[in-house]
């Protein structure tokens, strides 16, 4: 029997077959194998052939001695069915192996910051994630689409997690559909009606209430990433952050996050979203900052990168935050727009203060940057922006 010891954790590597015949001494040899260890075990059954509830007893004796969880990993789709019959996936954390698959010569349709699609078929698309995103972090997301979905956002359905290489994705049912940032720049005639549906879906995802659905709050969220920045502010500092964040409303409907035109496919002429990384529960401010940023503000100090990340032109990307304020706010009164704007484009300002606890691997010196900017121009100006957030609440 193969074992691995990593990161305080010990894997035991099953094989073959553990039935009746060989249980006791399957028992007494990892025994004898954990005995006097204090690390984390795992247990992975990528080679497990078959095993008996003679065996599977064997393994809930393991647990039993180390007290705590014990994960299962590995786990091929025939082997699984034997202690899900039984009723021994209720007692162990037995995780199914992932399927392979390949996306050699598929056709790559969206990029975003985490991961890339690809239509892998005519029904079905993949998107496969960076390789730095955890396993944890994707199951996750897929549970997130899942009650965004149950609760009625259109959001496209996620039935598998996969492996493609060394990394993971998530495959979709997405029967001839295309990322919305295709119909923008490829059909000039579509662009009002479709322009008009972006909006729409921005609007209407903050509308859903997601209260008890299991998601997190944005504002715990980001008061969680100033625990992490406290080389970087003074505690006086950090408490007015504090301050400015509780000051924001309590909400619980959705914040997307990331809301752009490559998280958005269009299927059948119904837009749906495919990236619910980021959702959480909280005040809409905190989506329309984040799509101010990525509509306005970076078209304008760094175009070159719109293409990359939207996929869509710098101008296309202004005209289409445009639509979203009018059909957001009910209204074309320039004026009020315009002030509204300020109001979000102030609240920016939070989340790159934020910026050293968020993206770590940043450089300090970028790092350092946005906590003077936060600073000079975040401080200053916290009172006025809550006013303006009360008057774009109205």
């Amino acid at each position: 029997m193969r074992t691995v010891t990593e990161n305080n954790t010990l894997t035991i590597f099953l094989s073959g077959r553990i039935d009746t015949n060989n249980a006791p001494e399957t028992e007494r040899e990892i025994s004898r194998l954990t005995e006097g260890r204090n690390e984390d075990i795992v247990v992975d059954a990528e080679e497990l052939e078959y095993i008996s509830s003679a065996g599977l007893r064997v393994l809930m004796k393991l647990r039993k001695k180390v007290g705590k969880e014990l994960p299962v990993i590995n786990v091929s789709r025939d082997v699984y069915d034997i202690p899900e019959t039984t009723g021994f996936t209720e007692l162990l954390d037995v995780k199914k192996a992932l399927r392979m698959v390949s996306v050699e010569g598929c056709e790559p349709i969206g990029k975003g910051g985490n991961g890339s699609v690809y239509r892998i078929s005519e029904d079905e698309i993949i998107k496969v994630y960076t390789k730095n995103t955890s396993l944890e972090s994707i199951e996750n997301e897929r549970r997130l689409a899942k009650s965004a979905f149950v609760a009625g956002i259109p959001t496209a359905i996620s039935y598998d997690v996969v492996k493609v290489g060394e990394q993971h994705g998530i495959i979709f049912e997405m029967v001839k559909a295309d990322v919305i940032a295709r119909k923008f720049m490829n059909d000039a005639d579509a662009f009002d009606e479709y322009a008009d549906k972006y909006a729409r879906l921005f609007k209407e995802i903050h509308s859903v209430s997601l209260a008890g659905k299991g998601l997190p709050s944005t504002k715990q969220i980001y008061l969680g990433y100033l625990e992490k920045l406290d080389s970087w502010y003074s505690e006086s500092e950090l408490e007015r952050l504090r301050w400015f964040i509780g000051q924001i409303p309590d909400s619980d409907t959705i914040v997307h996050g990331d809301f752009h035109t490559n998280n958005i496919m269009v299927q059948q002429d119904e837009l749906l979203l495919i990236d619910m990384a980021e959702i959480s529960c909280g005040d809409p401010i905190f989506d329309l900052a984040s799509s101010y940023y990525a509509h306005v503000l970076n078209p304008k100090h760094d175009p070159d990168s719109v293409m990359r990340y939207l996929n869509v032109t710098p101008d296309i990307a202004m005209r289409l935050w445009d639509k979203m304020m009018t059909v957001c706010f009910e209204t074309d009164d320039r004026e009020k727009i315009s002030r509204y704007e300020s109001v979000i484009e102030g609240f920016c300002l939070l989340k790159a203060a934020l910026i050293p606890a968020i993206w770590v691997n940043m450089s300090d010196e970028r790092k350092k940057a946005s906590v003077e900017s936060a600073r000079k121009n975040l401080f200053p100006q916290m009172e006025s922006l809550l006013e303006g957030l009360e008057e774009i609440s109205k």
